[in-house]
């Protein structure tokens, strides 16, 4: 009889297998990365792989959990250390920031972007995505709010207005720069104009 394994054990398996999974899905992309390439990847039986996720569609969607996990952990990291909402979504948007998240090489966000796209008559994969888009806008909102509550803006526009408005902006900019490259799609002017942008619309004082 194997031992028993702790819960500590079982979730650091659990992180093994996604991060094994993740370098599959980056680098052959959703569709074509299969159960078995991450089997193969995580060095483990398929029945250890079974014992936490039955399909590949499973694993995705937790790591798209553990991104969210992570990137509200990164917003609170932020808030703590500048004085500034402002100044928060200035490194939010900044090319330095984002230069690593659109680079094709080692990133996530073209398997994202095509798990979404490439399931968009799936109804489950159209709810997840719609999910996903409302708690970036309300999460987004937060934030601005925080800055008006603060007295640091005194926006033009309603902020749920603001907010999907340079959702879409920012959207359209990471795909472009994802299909024909940053230095094709100037995405360093794209994010600065998007920064000047976000500054009117928020009126910063």
């Amino acid at each position: 009889m194997s031992p028993k394994m702790s819960n500590q054990q079982k979730e650091q398996r659990r992180q093994e297998i996604l991060e094994a999974a993740k370098r599959v899905f980056v680098l052959k992309g959703y569709e074509p990365a299969t159960l078995k390439d991450i089997v193969e990847e995580t060095g483990m039986s398929r029945g250890w792989i079974y014992l936490y996720f039955q399909t590949k569609e499973e694993i995705f969607e937790a790591l798209l959990q553990q991104s969210d996990l992570y990137h509200e952990q990164y917003l609170e990291e932020l808030l703590a250390r500048h004085s500034s909402v402002w100044d928060v979504l200035m490194v939010i948007y900044s090319p330095q920031q984002m230069e690593p998240l659109i680079s094709v090489k080692d990133s996530f966000l073209p398997p994202f972007y095509e798990y979404f796209l490439t399931g968009w008559r799936d109804a489950a994969r159209r709810k997840t995505l719609t999910a996903r888009y409302e708690a970036g806008i309300a999460r987004l909102a937060k934030l601005l709010q925080l800055g008006i509550d603060r007295g640091e803006f005194t926006p033009i526009l309603p902020v749920d207005a603001i907010v999907r408005l340079i959702a879409s902006f920012q959207e359209g900019i990471v795909m472009y720069a994802i299909s024909v490259g940053p230095q094709v799609a100037n995405t360093e002017m794209q994010l600065e104009e998007l920064i000047r942008y976000l500054k009117q619309l928020l009126q910063v004082r």
